[in-house]
């Protein structure tokens, strides 16, 4: 069995030292990556090591796709990102990139706050309420993105350092256009899933309450019946199910990227009892807080 690697750190730089092989002519990019990076996904001097694990970054990401597909997850939902489709990541969002076709053409690219100061555009992209995570695009405006990716790319390749005010003036024109495609594009959302959507926020929002289902019930104005119904019916597994793969994403996110100790996170967690805790925690993974930690240790 092939060992695999953990991330230690969200940094961009430390992911791509890990994750990201750069061909040698292409070494001098390194240096850009925590502020600015782009990768024409056809390109083979720069190889991904899939899967990624969970992780969070501190930069916002996007990936656009003209060929083939990917396989990525937000939160504790998958999607499937094909041909003129393009999703958004905001940074800090746990995420994962699976698996993704041999044929795979487009762009991956992210970028830090300071690099877009002040663009009204990427505070739409932090308030959204992700419903149109995954935006399908017209063919016009599908054209006009990928050829405003090339020139950034192009740019981006030659010199990074002198270029970098054009590329930060060509993305924010791209962000205009998704963000204007976005606003515009008939909601795929009907109450349901939208009620969906809300359940999830507000457990990641309440992780250190403790709150139980019928307290989201409460907070989202129906029965817990009525919640659990919804939920199953949507995802195909319970409103307790969906709470503990948040809860245990979210666990796995501490222990790999804290120093905190088990009490403390079972504590940030909502567990008032850290023996608790731990047997959530291995009823879910069979490792202990503990095992898993240094399982991560061993592979980094």
């Amino acid at each position: 069995m092939s060992e695999k690697k953990i991330i230690s750190t969200f940094q961009p730089f430390d992911f791509k030292n890990q994750f990201i092989d750069f061909a040698p002519h292409q070494e001098i990019l390194k240096g850009s990556v925590n502020d600015f990076f782009i990768h024409a996904l056809h390109d083979k001097n720069i190889k991904l090591r899939l899967p990624f694990p969970p992780h969070r970054k501190t930069v916002n990401d996007f990936l656009f796709v003209t060929n083939g597909y990917v396989k990525r997850q937000l939160g504790i939902v998958n999607y499937d990102v094909r041909q003129n489709e393009l999703m958004i990541i905001p940074k800090f969002q746990i995420s994962t990139t699976e698996f993704h076709s041999e044929d795979l053409n487009g762009f991956y690219c992210h970028f830090s706050d300071s690099f877009l100061t002040n663009n009204p555009f990427l505070l739409q992209w932090k308030t959204t309420d992700f419903e149109n995570t995954k935006i399908v695009l017209s063919q016009e405006t599908a054209n006009r993105i990928h050829q405003l990716l090339e020139t950034i790319n192009n740019l981006y390749q030659q010199n990074w350092i002198q270029n970098k005010e054009l590329i930060a003036q060509y993305l924010r024109t791209v962000l205009t256009e998704i963000t204007f495609q976005n606003k515009y594009a008939p909601s795929s959302l009907d109450k349901k899933k939208d009620l969906v959507l809300k359940y999830i926020q507000l457990v990641n929002l309440n992780l250190k309450k403790g709150l139980k289902i019928s307290n989201y019930a409460e907070l989202l104005h129906i029965s817990p019946n009525h919640l659990n119904k919804i939920i199953k019916n949507q995802l195909s597994k319970s409103a307790q199910e969906i709470h503990n793969e948040i809860i245990l994403q979210e666990a796995k996110v501490l222990l790999l990227q804290t120093s905190k100790d088990i009490s403390e996170i079972a504590f940030d967690l909502g567990f008032n009892d850290v023996s608790y805790f731990g047997k959530f925690f291995r009823k879910h993974t069979n490792q202990s807080p503990m095992e898993y930690r240094k399982m991560i240790e061993k592979y980094q």
